[in-house]
């Protein structure tokens, strides 16, 4: 069965694309912009993860050189603060406080060579420093850094001071300048602890960074492979195809080499290869429509030839069979009158009935012979094909089988001998009825439908199809494979369609049933408008 009038089998195939824009990529094109594609997001993935390894290079140099180092000399200072102020709280209260002096003066002298080394490793960090967050960190440390060198300096003064006091044996003197040394150590131990706290708060905050930088690292390396390895697989299936689109094409060509036309490539790229493929199905449908307009043309031809042949033996024949089929009716009659046996009565009606069948296809060759040139007038082809099949309706209700008519689209007016055409869809339309007989299922489908600057008129029938052995001999004059045929009528009809400047084709056997097309142009050419049938 045929569709809708969407495709185009049989035809010269749709419209051929030219140069010019709106054509789609290329292919080359396509291919090598999918290899960039694929070039970008393997660069991509190596750039952010270059990146990425730069950046926790750096974080992990600014907590190794930097916060880890802070942290530690913090906690030393704090911890030789939290022995000197531990000393300076009982000096006074020892008996033989000299080892506890001792211990006092050295403290007072590792302070200073300690805060320098606080300092060293602040500027260190401040150098390696590179975001916002860690700049404000580094400057919040170097404040309580500055701000502990002044209490450390204040914090000496004093220390010497009390000192001076244990040197001169002054107890009470000593006292009161303890209070107020022990108040700045404290002060001191404060801001130790502040520093401090920043330190390590920056060592967990950066630990726990570079452990979430770790994972979003994963996540996306993962994330960018996946997407690299879609684009991998896209770029295999569109070479897929294309190897494969070029594989159909070489079958096509290989078909036409062995001089199979009939085959498609129905290959929908928009590309090199979909253009090239689209131009062969055109090419290989012109030239099978060439090779149908030729046949018929030698067709007609031989018509011509047989057919002034046949007008002179129908002349020389009619008259002895109408004078035979005379004669034998007054013998009939005589047998009667005279009582002949059956038998040979029957010999008679015999003799008579072949004496009509002659008769019948004497007039076949007369008709062949007298073929009439078609009168074109403006038509409506979608009317004509609406006659024909409620013409044949009840014949079709009567053999048990469905006739549908089905119109694709606004068809336009066209100049054909409508009575013509009548008769060539009558006589499709009899051969697909005869043919779905004694199928299950029986139906016949007439479909007609603009096309190629014109009409055409699809008849296909649900019937056994037509076998590979016959279907070059079917448009061969007096070839019929009917009990009771004569081979006229398809040859009458390719007749008509040559006449009106279109062709009679039947679609080659890709299922179940027969499938003929008629395609009438919209305005027949000066040189088909010429084309008549055979002489009388």
């Amino acid at each position: 069965m045929a569709d809708d009038g969407k495709s185009n089998p049989g035809g010269t195939g749709p419209a051929l694309p030219g140069p010019g824009p709106g054509r789609g990529l290329t292919l080359w094109a396509r291919i090598v912009g999918s290899f960039l594609l694929l070039a970008l997001l393997f660069g991509l993935i190596v750039a952010w993860g270059l990146v990425r390894h730069r950046r926790t290079i750096l974080d992990v140099r600014l907590l190794d050189e930097g916060y880890l180092p802070l942290a530690l000399s913090a906690a030393e200072l704090r911890a030789t603060q939290s022995i000197l102020i531990a000393l300076l709280e009982r000096i006074l209260d020892e008996e033989d406080a000299g080892a506890t002096r001792g211990w006092i003066e050295a403290a007072g002298r590792l302070r200073p060579e300690r805060v320098r080394r606080l300092a060293d490793v602040l500027d260190r960090t401040a150098a390696l420093a590179v975001v916002d967050g860690d700049r404000e960190a580094v400057a919040t440390l170097r404040a309580e850094v500055d701000a502990l060198e002044h209490d450390l300096s204040a914090s000496g003064e004093a220390l010497q001071g009390f000192l001076a006091a244990l040197d001169a044996r002054r107890p009470d003197a000593a006292r009161d300048v303890q209070a107020a040394l022990l108040e700045r150590e404290r002060d001191v131990d404060r801001r130790l602890k502040a520093v401090g706290r920043e330190a390590d708060r920056k060592v967990a905050a950066l630990a726990r960074a570079l452990e979430r930088d770790e994972s979003r690292t994963f996540w996306m390396l993962l994330g960018l492979a996946l997407v690299a390895a879609a684009a991998a697989i896209g770029i295999l299936v569109f070479v897929h195809s294309t190897i494969g689109a070029l594989t159909s094409l070489e079958r096509g060509v290989e078909a036409v080499a062995r001089g199979d036309l009939g085959a498609r490539l129905d290959i929908r790229r928009n590309d090199e290869i979909g253009r090239i493929a689209r131009r062969f199905d055109g090419m290989t449908a012109a030239i099978r429509e060439r090779d149908a307009r030729l046949a018929a043309l030698r067709q007609g031809e031989k018509l011509a030839a047989l057919g002034r042949m046949a007008a002179h033996v129908s002349h020389e024949v009619r008259n002895p069979l109408s004078a035979i089929g005379l004669n034998i009716e007054l013998l009939e009659e005589e047998a009667r009158r005279i009582g002949a046996p059956p038998r040979a009565l029957d010999l008679l009606a015999a003799v008579s009935r072949e004496v009509e069948r002659l008769t019948r296809v004497t007039e076949s060759y007369l008709r062949l012979a007298r073929f009439p040139r078609p009168e074109p007038a403006p038509t409506r082809i979608d009317e004509v094909a609406r006659d024909a099949v409620t013409f044949h309706a009840s014949e079709a209700e009567a053999r048990g089988a469905a006739l549908d008519l089905h119109v694709a689209g606004p068809v336009p007016e066209i100049r054909a001998d409508a009575a013509q055409v009548r008769q060539v869809l009558a006589n499709l339309l009899r051969n697909a009825l005869d043919a779905v007989r004694d199928s299950p299922e029986r139906r016949v489908r007439v479909a007609v439908r603009p096309e190629r600057g014109g009409v055409e008129i699809l008849v296909a029938d649900t019937g056994p199809g037509i076998p590979d052995s016959v279907r070059p001999r079917l448009f061969e004059p007096f070839f019929t494979t009917k009990p009771d045929g004569t081979g006229i009528g398809l040859v009458a009809g390719q007749q008509v369609a040559l006449a009106h400047g279109g062709t009679l084709a039947c679609d080659p056997g890709s299922g179940p049933g027969a499938c003929f097309r008629l395609w009438l142009p919209s305005l027949p050419t000066p040189e088909a408008s010429g084309i008549g049938g055979p002489p009388a």
